[in-house]
Formats: C-alpha cells, structure tokens, sequence
C-alpha cells in the first residue's frame, strides 16, 4: 500500500501565521505612527526656537521701545501652527540693566506648547 504524502499549510496553520503577521503589522504601524507624530513636534520645536531667537533680536535692537511698554505680544504671520509671542521687561539688579523674558507659544489639538528664554540688555 502507497502512503499518502501531504504538502501545504492546515486551515489552523494559516490562521495562526496570519495572526502572527497582523500583529507585527499593527505594532510596526503604531511605531511608525509614534515616530512620524514625534518628528513633527520637533520640527515644531525647532522654528518655535528660531522664531523665540527672532524675538530676542528684535528686543535688542528695539529695546528703547520695549523698555516703555515693559511688556509686547504678538503672532508671527504665515507659521504654521500659528505662533504667538510675549516680551516683558523688568529691571535687573544692576543699574541700566534689564531682564528680557521671551515666549513663544503654540497650540496643537487644544495643546498648548512653549518656548521660553530670558537675557539682559543694556539701557546704554
């Protein structure tokens, strides 16, 4: 009598690899999801910088200006997300010194995120 000799795959061994395969599949799409939304909100961090870096320009070379009003908000036209700004003055410990504080702030889905610096300028 001849035995019989199979080849292929049983219905439970296709079932258990392709369960196998969906969930390395839905993991790598989570990951890839993670990394995609991470990278993101490091660009966004990274021009919230530059611009916060713009703002602290823009007190020195106005600071005449800035010392009078003591405190400056704004938006940054054309960013995406939209970025707004605030400067404020005080007067430091030393004489015809003064404390510059720079913020820069955006929303994302209802979250807030920030940037923030401080340097002191001159009166001179």
């Amino acid at each position: 009598m001849m035995k019989l000799r199979r080849s292929g795959f049983t219905l439970i061994e296709a079932l258990a690899g392709s369960l196998i395969f969906a969930i390395g599949a839905v993991v790598i799409c989570g990951l890839s999801h993670r990394c995609v939304v991470n990278n993101v909100r490091g660009q966004e961090y990274e021009q919230a910088w530059r611009l916060l870096d713009e703002c602290l320009d823009k007190a020195s070379s106005q600071r005449r200006t800035l010392m009078e009003k003591e405190k400056t908000e704004g938006d940054f036209p054309g960013t995406q997300p939209p970025y707004h700004y605030t400067l404020a003055v005080e007067p430091a410990d030393i004489a015809q010194v003064y404390r510059v504080t720079a913020e820069v702030h955006w929303l994302v889905a209802g979250q807030r995120y920030s940037v923030k610096a401080q340097t002191l300028l001159s009166d001179r």
